[in-house]
Formats: structure tokens, sequence, C-alpha cells
């Protein structure tokens, strides 16, 4: 049965599961789909998935059932979790990785180094739903071991807009706890500017169930938008909280930030604004 997990799960791509999934966020009901990326390999056939294993149960002390791992695809259980790995021997289809490797200000010449990808590998966590942060934590510890026991360059989450640069995503994966949690391998900062203003949007809170947040049109320097913005989803998936129109948020005791809930700025569906 867990093989053909795995056999079901690369048939599902080849017919556009990525792009299903994609489409499911803008339907509002992505936190009951699969967790999906893949690795990019700058080497086809390079991951050693016994050497991951043994990453996932020395480093992240996880109990793995690896009774069926393959050399082309395999299946492995932690935590009564079904975690399907396998290696497809072609890049990406499409444009996908290109167009999101535009948006992704974080990896320096990515749209070069990204295409150098020759094969990858489809992760997934298959039956994800019960704990998001758990689960993002989980797929997060098989990624960075993926990462580090192939000839890689990065992650590529297309239902999230983010394409990661390797050596970026294992050093946000290093120090994550429940508490410190690697928001830049999870969700997308996107920045825009506009007629002398800055504004900042999010793309994946709606994996956590949460509506996706923005502050428009504002005063403020990126790095101040992106420090708030940060603090303010960490706050929300951390403590697990779901923001409200009319209601206020803030990041000290004299903070109160208004939020308005009204159609999205930069994104589809309706957002939450945040007035800074």
């Amino acid at each position: 049965m867990r093989k053909l997990i795995s056999i079901t799960l690369i048939g599902f791509f080849t017919l556009g599961l990525f792009s299903f999934i994609r489409n499911s966020k803008k339907e509002g009901n992505k936190q009951d789909s699969p967790i999906l990326g893949m690795i990019l390999l700058e080497e086809p056939n390079s991951m050693q998935i016994e050497k991951v294993v043994s990453e996932l149960r020395k480093h992240w002390k996880l109990k793995v059932d690896d009774s069926e791992i393959g050399k082309e695809s395999s299946v492995l259980v932690i935590d009564g979790y079904n975690i399907a790995i396998a290696e497809i021997p072609a890049a990406i289809p499409g444009n996908e990785v290109q167009t999101t490797a535009e948006y992704n200000y974080l990896w320096e010449n990515g749209v070069k180094e990204s295409s150098k990808h020759k094969s990858h590998v489809i992760l997934s966590i298959m039956n994800s739903g019960k704990n998001p942060i758990s689960e993002n934590l989980l797929f997060n510890k098989v990624a960075a071991s993926i990462l580090k026991h192939s000839e890689s360059l990065g992650v590529y989450i297309g239902g999230r807009t983010l394409l990661i640069k390797k050596d970026f995503y294992l050093e946000n994966t290093k120090m994550m706890s429940e508490e410190d949690l690697p928001l830049y391998n999870w969700v997308y900062f996107g920045l825009r500017q506009e007629n002398g203003k800055q504004s900042i949007y999010t793309y994946g809170l709606a994996d956590f169930g949460k509506p996706e947040m923005e502050i428009v049109n504002s005063s403020d320097s990126f790095d101040d938008l992106n420090e708030i913005m940060f603090n303010m989803v960490h706050y929300v998936i951390a403590s697990n909280v779901t923001l409200r129109d009319g209601e206020t948020i803030g990041m000290s005791a004299t903070q109160k930030l208004k939020i308005i809930e009204s159609k999205g700025q930069f994104l589809d569906g309706r957002t939450l604004k945040i007035e800074y």
C-alpha cells in the first residue's frame, strides 16, 4: 500500500498535481492539502536515501519506518505520517521555476542558478492536515536532510511561491523549533513599490488555516515592513491566532494596528490589511 502511494504521487505530478494544489489555495481548502515541495538536483541520481534516513534518525531523533524505500521512490512513515519521496529524472517542466525565481529576492541570481537543475525530488506529506506547525517542521527536517545528502540547489514550493537556495534553507533550519519557526522556508513575503510607497504581503498563510495579510502603501522601508510582518506572521502561526476584521494587533504593549478585511491588493480573494 505504501509503494502504491508513492507511485500514485508520481502519476499525479505528471498530470499537474502541483497546479491543482496551487489552485486549491484560491478555493480556501489549502490547509487540508498535502504538503508538497520539490528539491532541485544539479546532478541526477545524487540523492542518497539511506543517508537521508540516517540523518532523520541521528540528527533529528525521529523514529523512521523505512521498510518501503527504493532507488527511485520511497515512503517513510514518521509519527503516523506517510512521507513520499520520489526522484524524477528530468527538470521540472514548464517555466514555473523560472517565473518563481524572478520574484524571490532572497536568492540572488536565482533564475540563472535554479535553471541548472537537471532532475528533481518530489517530497510530500500525504496525510497532513492535523497539526500545521508539526507537519511543516517535519517537512522541513526531511527536505533539509535531502538537501544535505544530494547534489542539490534548493527547494521549490510552488503552492507558496517559494524558491529557496540550499544554503539559506539549511541556515533557517539549524535553530528551528515550535518557538522559533523558520518562516522564510514556509511563507513568501512579497514586496512591491509603487509611487514612492512600499507594500508587503504574505503568500502561504492559507496553508496554516489563516488569512493572508497585506500592508499597502506604507512610507516605511522594506526592512521595517519585513520585520513587522515577520513578527505578526510568527505570532499568528505559533500562537494559533486568527485575526479578524475590526480588531487590532501590535508587537508591543502600546502598538495598536487596525485590521481591515477587504479584497486583496496583490492577491486573489480577501485579505487582512494591516494599517501600518
